[in-house]
């Protein structure tokens, strides 16, 4: 099942995509986290990005994916990470 995914670092970047899973939808929000850390975050604001990119890893691949497979619509923050899961038809 596809998903919609859109997600937002807090004053700094947001962006959305289609992906074929949550797998797919946890990867793309590592690739944004650490352009961001490359590019703008660095040093302790950095780290504490990356950590909290980290436990909203394993929420999506836990708690975002049972919703996404129920036909729901799931959403998270962390830290200054908010992540939003929609499934989508089939047909995707």
């Amino acid at each position: 099942m596809g998903v919609r995914m859109s997600w937002q670092v807090s004053s700094v970047a947001s962006a959305g995509e289609e992906v074929p899973d949550v797998e797919s939808a946890a990867a793309a929000l590592d690739r944004s986290v650490t352009r961001i850390r490359e590019r703008v975050m660095t040093g302790p604001e950095g780290r504490n990005l990356g950590e909290s990119a980290r436990l909203m890893r394993s929420r999506m691949l836990d708690e975002g994916r049972a919703a996404v497979v129920r036909g729901e619509r799931w959403s998270a923050t962390v830290g200054e990470i908010e992540v939003t899961l929609s499934p989508l038809d089939e047909g995707f």
